[in-house]
Formats: structure tokens, sequence, C-alpha cells
């Protein structure tokens, strides 16, 4: 299956074709990448070389197989004629908060040879041997490989330098600005003495003794990358200029990058394992643990974290940003959106970042007085403003005030508030001016990001999900404004919230859900970017069941807000949602499009019932067959957002599989309450279960706190952390041995 390992922010990724020989490689990135003919394997004691499925050259290993975790993947594979098991293994490390870990563009490999009893009862071709030579191999076009063996106080190594354009493909519309290459040099570099070169130049080869799984003996490497030119070009209101890697400033050339990748390997494998083994504690099916793991990865391989150098020479400035996938916009904010229970749940500055950004491209809407977002940051590598053909105003102005309010209550950071409370003010003017006739419904600027989906619930007005959005984002502006003293923007909001509020239930409630919109006229409807209206006079599937109903709901929920709606009913509507709007691959946007979905929605809607304690099974298996089908015989499109009636591949936006972490254990975090910080947890007490609760952790201390159900349904936290309530906790029950009880 293809699967790919990435790098936070520098771009450094490797996307393995199994099924095509080969490996999709560049130190700029996917969507910059060439194939690179990766030979890796053993040689057989009569010469026969059996290589993994990423070279097409050798005989391949028998019964190949791999192996993935959260921050790494290991091939394995057999000699059945020497009862010998090949296996090779390559960790991205990561840890979060820990930014020179995470940005260093590096991967650390290893191979190891072990005997094995017997191969489904095949007859060996001979005895196993005592020692086996093992070998990697590169061939990539247009690239300058050497490699060279070392001696006693030189390490055997494999160089490689070529050419790149930092130019994701496809873009179109490319200047010759933008076909400009940039200079990428690598290094795998060998940690085991006593390396040879194969006999064309471009691979090493070492000697192993044939041990058991535990001797701990392994061929180990380092392969790191490093581009110091600039591979963005970022314009942005507040200056403009090239960007290159934020990695560069901290490791100037492949040398240093080299240097501290050796040093600190064993300290940063073992982080990042231990981030690994958290992860595995927590009670995730085989499916779900599979979406996690590949989306994470997804996200990484998208990310771009740099260092503006403006014109200007005002001085440096971070971006991040996160490509959508194969669509190669720069962080919109839909996606974002989803993705932004990732960076709550381990790392929140990197929102901020993308927060801040965002609030930089507002635009100026007079009607209102106010202004709106639109929806990237750019596309390609010269990001220069908003790239996506048509706005989405209301849907953003709610997500954009939603992102923040979250991010405030779960840090605890109100400086963000400060800066960024004349673009509050803005967007909620025009929130409260897109419904004009105050009926609780937005009129005004209701195309939403579903651009798959059908009028009712993309474009028509009146569309019940982006009344809540709005209202619930509505709801948030008075404490971001002021969390003191009233002010009369506020109060105007917090009153049309609650109006609006009433007005929804009243007039979208059907009997056992919400309407997709309310109001079914297709008249006077325009489809995105046409001046020609729709045909249709009623639109089909207006009073149909949806998935998307409590999209705005589920971050007020994670962090303290009341329910504004009423919850039996959201409950029942949840449910029956997911009744209704099953197909193959999971839930569709509504029941009249069981096929149109995307993935990241349904796990969104999965983490806010499971908030709202709607039972059930998990639907996870069909989004993982999604992956798989998108990924075998052939195929090749990453994590897989949309079935095939949308590009929505190699997409970061399943990375809002990490609310996992967040609702498994139904964390509540709200620093910024009236009484002071309220944290809870309230898990379900019906089986035994550990949950790591990443977003408590002290990340740079090492303290992570686990949430732990016992058999006895008893619920404790393991480990240092803020004072947690548990709700629901029994009086007369208490903790046992190193564990400790908060109520």
């Amino acid at each position: 299956m293809s699967w790919t390992l990435a790098r936070l922010g520098s771009r450094f990724a490797l996307h393995f074709e199994p099924h095509r020989r080969r490996v999709m490689h560049a130190a700029l990135g996917r969507f910059c990448d060439q194939p690179l003919d990766l030979m890796v394997g053993m040689e057989e004691p009569d010469g026969t070389r059996r290589v993994l499925p990423l070279s097409a050259d050798g005989q391949l290993l028998a019964n190949t197989e791999q192996f993935e975790r959260l921050n790494s993947i290991t091939f394995r594979g057999f000699s059945e004629r020497y009862r010998l098991r090949f296996e090779f293994n390559i960790h991205s490390v990561f840890y979060p908060q820990d930014e020179r870990l995470c940005l260093m563009p590096v991967f650390y490999l290893e191979m190891r040879i072990n005997p094995i009893q017997s191969y489904r009862w095949e007859q060996p071709t001979g005895p196993t041997p005592e020692k086996v030579k093992l070998f990697i191999r590169l061939r990539r076009h247009g690239t300058e490989i050497n490699a060279d063996a070392g001696n006693d106080k030189k390490p055997g190594r494999i160089e490689m330098v070529y050419k790149a354009s930092p130019t994701p493909t496809p873009v179109t519309g490319q200047d010759p600005q933008q076909s400009e290459t940039v200079e990428v040099n690598e290094r795998l570099l060998s940690l085991n003495p006593g390396c040879e070169v194969l006999e064309q130049g471009d691979g090493l080869a070492c000697t192993l003794p044939v041990t058991d799984d535990n001797s701990g003996i392994k061929w180990r490497l380092v392969w790191a990358a490093h581009v110091a030119e600039p591979a963005l070009h970022v314009e942005h209101p507040t200056g403009s200029g090239p960007a290159r890697f934020r990695y560069a400033a901290t490791w100037r050339t492949l040398d240093d990058v080299m240097q501290e990748a050796v040093e600190r390997r064993d300290e940063r494998l073992a982080k990042s394992r231990r981030l690994e083994k958290l992860v595995e504690q927590a009670p995730l099916d085989p499916a779900q643990r599979h979406l996690l793991n590949q989306s994470f990865h997804s996200m990484l391989s998208n990310s771009y974290w740099m260092q503006v150098e403006p014109d200007d020479g005002s001085g440096a400035w971070p971006w991040f940003s996160v490509l959508e996938g194969a669509r190669l916009y720069h962080s919109p904010i839909d996606a974002e959106f989803h993705a932004a229970l990732f960076y709550l749940a381990v790392w929140p500055e990197l929102l901020a970042l993308q927060l801040r950004a965002w609030a930089g491209r507002a635009v100026d809407h007079e009607a209102s007085g106010g202004c709106w977002l639109r929806r990237d940051l750019g596309r390609g590598d010269r990001p220069a403003g908003p790239a996506y053909p048509y706005a989405m105003p209301v849907e953003h102005a709610a997500d954009f005030i939603l992102l923040l309010d979250a991010y405030t209550r779960w840090t605890g950071d109100k400086t963000i508030t400060t800066t960024l409370k004349q673009r509050v003010e803005g967007l909620a003017k025009y929130l409260l001016w897109s419904d004009p006739g105050a009926t609780g419904f937005p009129t005004e600027g209701v195309t939403n990001s579903l651009d798959d989906g059908s009028p009712a619930v993309q474009f028509a007005r009146g569309q019940t999900h982006l009344a809540i959005r709005r209202m619930t984002a509505l709801r948030a502006v008075p404490a971001l404004l002021s969390r003191d003293t009233p002010t009369e923007l506020g109060e105007k909001c917090r009153e049309a919230a609650e109006r609006d509020a009433e007005l929804i239930e009243r007039n979208a409630w059907m009997g056992d859900h919400y309407a997709v919109c309310v109001d079914k006229s297709g008249l006077g409807v325009y489809p995105p970017g046409s001046t020609v209206p729709l045909a249709q006079e009623t639109l089909e599937g207006w009073d149909g069941y949806t998935i998307h109903t409590g999209d705005g709901l589920l971050l007020p929920l994670m962090t303290g807000s009341p329910l504004p709606i009423d919850r039996e009913k959201l409950r029942r509507d949840l449910h029956a949602a997911a009744r209704e709007c099953r197909g193959r691959y999971g839930c569709g946007h509504t029941s009249a499009e069981a096929e149109t979905l995307w993935v990241s929605a349904n796990l969104w809607r999965d983490a806010l019932a499971q908030y709202m304690k709607v039972g059930g099974p998990t639907l996870a298996q069909l989004y993982w067959d999604l992956q798989v089908m998108s990924n075998t015989h052939m195929q090749s499109h990453g994590f897989t957002d949309a079935y095939v009636h949308n590009n929505l591949t190699y997409n970061p936006r399943g990375v809002c599989s990490f609310g996992l972490f967040m609702a498994g254990p139904r964390l509540v975090v709200d620093r910024l309450a009236d009484t002071g910080p309220y944290i809870t947890i309230e898990p379900d007490r019906h089986v035994p279960q550990r949950w790591p609760l990443l977003a408590l952790a002290d990340w740079k201390a090492g303290k992570i706190p686990v949430c732990v159900v016992d058999e006895a349904g008893r619920v404790l936290i393991e480990g240092e952390t803020d004072p947690v309530i548990i709700l629901g906790e029994p009086e007369s029950q208490s903790p046992g041995p190193g564990l400790r009880a908060i109520g």
C-alpha cells in the first residue's frame, strides 16, 4: 500500500509506492518529488540479491509486508531459501512542541537480519548462514550520486546532489520565475563501520551477523537533506519576500544537520518512540489507528514552516502553512478548521501562526461596516494572496471566530485576542449583516466549502448547519472583545445568538432531525461563480438529513460552552443522520448524496457524537476502506478525503483524527473560565482503557498525564497534570497505588 513518511515544516518526505516498485522522493516535498529507485535488501549466500518492492532491480523478497506506527514504518520480507527474515525501518522523529527535533530534515534508518524456523513448510536451498550482506542503493534521474566506503575516521556514506523546482505540480499559469530551481544536498551516513561500496558506486553494503530478534544488532543509517536557497516567495499585506526553510537558520549546511542528527540520535529516537507508545495505549480499533498514522504524515508532508525575509529588510518573520493536498492551496480556513483538533491536541502555536496570517488577508465590506476573509493564503510556491475562485464569507468568518475562541480558552493565551480584536469586530459586523431579515438563518454570503455538495447543503439560502455555525460564532464574540466590561457590539452579538438559537429550533426541526435548509426555494439561487440561476423551483433534499448540523458545536463543547440548542434533539439528529446518510465509505453530506462524502467531516461528526454520548458502532473501517482502495492496485493518492467525485487526495484534513484523544475521555478545557481554569474528563466507564491526555502534557518536562479507567469502572489520573475534575466520580471510590483522582 502506498504510504507517506514526512517531516514537519521542512518538506523532506518519502512517499513509498511498493506496487510501482519505487519511492517518490524530494527534499522539497510531495508534488515537487521525483521517482527514486531505492534498492534495499540482502544478498543470499549464492549471490542473489533479494529486495523490497521499492526498486525495479533485484528479486523480490518473499511475503513482503509493511507495518506502520505514528512516526515510523517497517518493511519486512523473507528469504525462504535460507530461512531468513529481513526488516527495514524508517523513523521520522516527532515530539510535540520540540521545534528543533521536529524541523530537522532527517530520517533514521535501521536494517536487521534474523533467522526463522520455517517458511510455509518449504525446504530450504541451504543452511541458514551465520552472516549476511545487507545493502542500500539509490538511483534518481538528474541526480549526482556517489558512495564512499569510509575508513577508521570517516564513516561510509552516499552523497546526493540535484536541482529541483520548488513549484508544486500541477500548478497552471506559471510564470518564468516559478520554474527556477534550487540546489538540494542529501546524505546517507552509516553509523556502522566496515561498509563497502557497491559495484556501480551508488550504494553501500554492510555485513551483519544473523542474530535473534532481541540481539539489538542492526545496520543503522541517517538520511539527511538540506536546501539553503529560498523555496517560497510570500506576498503579504505586511510585507513580501523570499522564504527559506526555518531549519536553514539553525543548520546552515548539510554537515551541520548531519552532525546534530548523529550526536542526538538516541535521545531523539527515545522521545519519538515514547510518543508512539503513549498513542498506542489509547483504545483505538485498528482502522482508527491506521487512519491516525496515515493522516498525520499526510499533514506533515503538506506543511511549510518558513522564515520570510522581506524585501524592505524589516526583519524575518515566520510563515507556517499547510497545502490542501493536490489542490495546492495554502492553509484554507475550512481545511485547517478540521486540522485544529491536531493543533489543540499537541501544538496550539501552529494554529496561532495561521490565525494571524488569515487576519492579515481580510477584505473590507462596506455594507456591513465590517470585513470577511478569503479562503486561503495563496497557491503554489508564490502564495501572493487568496487563490480560490470564490468566497465563503459567512462560513470563514464563523470559522475564524470559533478557532480563535477555542485557541484562547484552550491555552489561556489572551494576547492574541488583543492583537486581533479589530478583526473580530469586523467579522462580527459582517455576520450580523448576513441575516438582514433577523430570521436566524443567513441569506447573504452563504456559499460554503462543501464544493461537491448539492445546492441545498452548499449554497442555498437558510442552511441550518451554517446558521448554527454563525450563531455559535456570534455567541463567542463578547468574550473575545472584552472579558471584563461588556461592549456594545458584543451585546448585539449575544442578543442575536440567543434569538437565533430559538429561531433555529423552531423552524429547522423536522421531528427526528434538523432540515438541511429551511428555504426550499431555488428561485434566484445562483451556483458559486455563475450568473445563471438554478432551474429548479424546489431544492432537492432541502428537508433531508445531514451530518453537518453540529459542525459549529464541537469546538464550543470542547471548551466548556453550554449547548445552545436542545441536547436531546441534537442527539436524535446525530443518530438519524448517521443512519440515513451512510454509504460505502462513510456518511455523505446529506441523505440525498450518500457517496458524496468527506472522511474528515465524518471524523468531526464522530467526535461531536462522542461528546454528546451518542453511542453506536464506529464507521472507521469504512473510512479506512476508502484509503486502502485509493492506495492499492496501481492507485496512489495518499490520505484521500473524498471519493472519486472530488480531488481531495494527499490531503491534510484527516489529521482531525487526533480528536480521538479529546473525544475519547471527553476532555473539556477552559483556562479562562470565570472561576478559574476549568478542566474536566468524563470517559465511558464500561470498558477498561487508557487515554493519554496529550493536550494537558508538559512536553518540555516530559510529563504526559493519562486518563485510566480500571476494571471496576473507576476513573483515575496517572501522572502529574493540571487539576482535573472527573465528572460522575462517586465519592466512595478511591484511587489505587500510584494513581490519583482529582475531583
